[in-house]
């Protein structure tokens, strides 16, 4: 008896032992925790988004157009798997949460079109953007009015690839900083920020009512109610009728015969196992891989997706995509899986690619930055490339 009571106490002592070597770890967890989200600011300037059962972060991430981890970072949340209904987050601004159902284009437009749309107003005009075309157009008043004036489009093969707003002077009093697709333009053009100014309100989402086109102009309707009339020669108005007289379009010229050459602005980065380039043309971004085959993303498909997503820690002598590069990389997992990491940044070059169709081959080559030629080609559905010794 004495021997099993000897054998109880020494159990005990050991449990008490390893608990007591245990806590120092706990409380020490407890205080980084706690200082971490002492030194985190929690983004008061995004909309509130009141949670509802059955959330999750990740599916309110993926609503507004996000990663979780920055819903995490922009709440101060200690952790993420731990929200509940009722409570409220911050999220990023000009997102439409809900889009509207998809449905197939029909072969005859639907007018007046109520399209998913955003809008901010600036000093010297605004800005809109359309979930239709991607595109970010920018709108210049004439000097004293503010009833018409210039437009120019930046098309998303231009705002995938250009990094996010990097001007960070601070607004003037009552003013905004731009963010996320307008903050691109914004930021990267010094054209489009002398002409708008600073903006006067944050970036809205909004339902565009888009009219029946004539014969050469378009209208649509912003948030505060005014129409908007747009001409062939890129003026606008708010009334139907444009201080300058409409030119003729002028007739394309027939279609060459033989092989089309395109000389653009390109970028080229290397990976594992095989490599991407962008094309400026187009704004496709073309996955090359080791095996010989190739996908292709085009500006629409990647240009909304969120910034490169993939949280991995990078390897020892590897890189993250970044860009267009990272958004393709990142979110399309067959390309990542495929490609691996990549070897080296991405660089930007002037590539030429020539381009022939015979019968049901159509086929390209080019040259990438190291001097290699590369040609793809498209024959029955079925993708391939390889390098090749010419590109004639």
């Amino acid at each position: 008896m004495f021997a099993r009571r000897l054998g109880s106490k020494r159990r005990w002592l050991f449990t008490l032992l390893a608990v007591m070597s245990v806590l120092p770890l706990v409380l020490s967890s407890f205080v980084v925790d706690a200082s971490a989200a002492q030194q985190c600011a929690v983004r008061n300037d995004w909309p509130v988004y009141v949670v509802q059962r059955g959330d999750t972060l990740a599916k309110i991430a993926s609503r507004y157009g996000t990663t979780y981890p920055v819903l995490v970072a922009a709440n101060c949340l200690p952790n993420a798997n731990r929200i509940f209904a009722g409570q409220q987050l911050r999220v990023p601004p000009g997102v439409v949460a809900t889009p509207p159902p998809y449905v197939p284009t029909p072969s005859v437009p639907i007018y007046p079109s109520d399209l998913a749309a955003t809008y901010q107003a600036f000093e010297g005009g605004f800005m809109t953007w359309t979930v239709l075309t991607g595109q970010v157009s920018v709108y210049y008043y004439v000097s004293g009015t503010g009833d018409r004036g210039t437009v120019s489009v930046f098309p998303p093969s231009t705002l995938g690839s250009l990094p996010d707003n990097p001007v960070f002077d601070q607004p003037p009093a009552g003013r905004i900083r731009p963010v996320f697709g307008f903050g691109k333009v914004w930021g990267n053009f010094p054209q489009v920020r002398q002409g708008l100014g600073w903006a006067i309100s944050s970036e809205q989402g909004y339902l565009m009512r888009v009219y029946p086109p004539g014969s050469t102009t378009y209208q649509f309707s912003l948030p505060d109610g005014r129409t908007i009339y747009n001409n062939a020669n890129s003026n606008w108005s708010t009334s139907s009728g444009f201080p300058i007289p409409v030119t003729p379009v002028p007739t394309l010229p027939p279609t060459p015969v033989g092989p089309v050459v395109t000389t653009t602005w390109s970028a080229y980065q290397p990976y594992e196992n095989g490599f991407m380039v962008w094309e400026n043309n187009t704004g496709n971004v073309v996955a090359f891989y080791n095996n010989g085959s190739y996908s292709v993303y085009r500006a629409l498909q990647y240009g909304r997706l969120p910034d490169n997503p993939v949280p991995d820690a990078t390897p020892p002598g590897r890189v993250r995509p970044a860009f267009g590069f990272g958004k393709v990389w990142g979110n399309y997992s067959e390309v990542r899986f495929g490609l691996g990491w990549a070897t080296t940044p991405e660089q930007g070059y002037t590539a030429t690619f020539r381009s022939s169709a015979v019968g049901g081959l159509s086929q390209t080559c080019f040259y990438l930055p190291d001097g290699r030629i590369v040609s793809f080609a498209l024959q029955n559905g079925v993708r391939f490339w390889t390098f090749s010794g010419s590109c004639i």
